[in-house]
């Protein structure tokens, strides 16, 4: 499997697509520089609540500069279109063959047109676009390379498209492709249009127990399937659940996932609120961290908080909560519900490795 090229070498734009099987991912030694917090599920690889942000803040002042014909002359979109709608037609499937088809000639950013801005962070922006031969709409997500160098997060962009490119789930959000120029690289994503489960979240506070547990069986199946090929997601939360136009949900952003067959890690990645008890204390970790998870992202959907999280004494006494597993239910919660967020976090931790 070919791998990304170097993002310091200047090249001409080249597209590099994914095979059907899965090929074990070239694994680059594991990054300890955290990046400030995120934007967009489609354009970050850095957790939530290491450096709190005003997302919604945010958002709005960057929305009107970033969708300025100045900025999307640097970018190279088009400038001339406007907006692309977001809600795909019954004709999007036969689309999205047709543009997977197409493998003559290699992706370029003129093959598309780029309409509305969905999505800033430290990297770079997103896009809805259209790609222009099959009319399938797609998020452009445009990353700056000079960035990407001076952060050091080289390896987790290749990672993710290393990973994702190969995958094939109805829960997981499809990577088709990428190319890249002498600034920058263009991953071609699958376009959710209906947000995520944190946006989700802000709006409705809590979901129901009988919503939950739909959500809970997508992404239960997304876990089964990446474990199946040996791959741990190890950021499982809210913000990286996307929400196609159909209400199914997408499970995104593999920066921080690995391929491994035997995946004992001790990297300390992934979201405070997320974070098992083993990578805490810098233990060995394996796929059960996405359980751990799993467990966390059902509480928090059913009560609108996760629950480790310590508002007023701060990350030390989140960490000690984590430690000792200590939450409490509201009273609202089952105790169908209750039993199962117990059991997929009272999981035995892995036996040690002995020298």
């Amino acid at each position: 499997m070919h791998a990304v090229q170097n993002v310091s070498t200047p090249v001409k734009s080249h597209r590099q697509e994914s095979n059907d099987s899965f090929h074990t991912p070239l694994r680059p030694a594991a990054s300890s520089v955290i990046p400030p917090a995120p934007q967009s599920a489609y354009v970050d690889y850095t957790p939530r609540h290491l450096h709190p942000p005003s997302t919604p803040a945010r958002r709005s002042q960057v929305q009107s500069y970033m969708d300025s014909p100045i900025v999307r002359r640097q970018l190279g979109v088009n400038a001339d279109v406007r907006h692309i709608s977001p809600e795909p037609d019954v004709e999007q499937q036969e689309r999205e063959e047709t543009m997977m088809k197409a493998k003559n000639a290699d992706w370029c950013v003129d093959d598309f047109d780029v309409g509305q801005h969905i999505g800033t962070g430290k990297f770079g922006r997103a896009y809805i676009a259209q790609e222009k031969t099959s009319k399938h709409v797609v998020a452009l997500k445009i990353l700056q390379k000079e960035e990407i160098q001076t952060a050091q997060v080289f390896p987790f962009l290749k990672r993710e498209i290393e990973i994702q490119g190969h995958l094939r789930h109805p829960n997981i959000l499809r990577l088709y492709g990428y190319f890249h120029d002498d600034d920058h690289v263009y991953m071609v994503l699958e376009y959710a249009s209906n947000g995520d489960l944190y946006q989700l979240l802000r709006e409705k506070k809590r979901l129901s127990e009988r919503q939950t547990a739909l959500y809970m069986v997508q992404v239960t199946d997304a876990l089964l399937y990446l474990h199946t090929l040996n791959v741990t997601h190890r950021d499982l939360k809210p913000e990286n659940v996307l929400i196609g136009h159909d209400g199914r949900l997408k499970l995104a952003d593999f920066g921080w996932a690995i391929h491994d067959p035997k995946p004992r890690r001790r990297t300390f990645c992934g979201t405070l609120d997320y974070l098992p008890p083993e990578m805490v204390e810098s233990q060995p970790h394996d796929q059960r961290v996405d359980v751990w998870s799993l467990g966390i992202l059902c509480y928090e959907l059913l009560t609108g908080a996760p629950p480790f999280e310590d508002l007023n004494e701060g990350y030390t006494a989140t960490y000690e909560r984590i430690l000792n597993v200590e939450y409490t239910f509201p009273a609202h919660v089952s105790d169908l519900a209750r039993k199962f967020v117990q059991k997929v976090k009272n999981q035995p931790p892995l036996p040690p490795i002995h020298h």
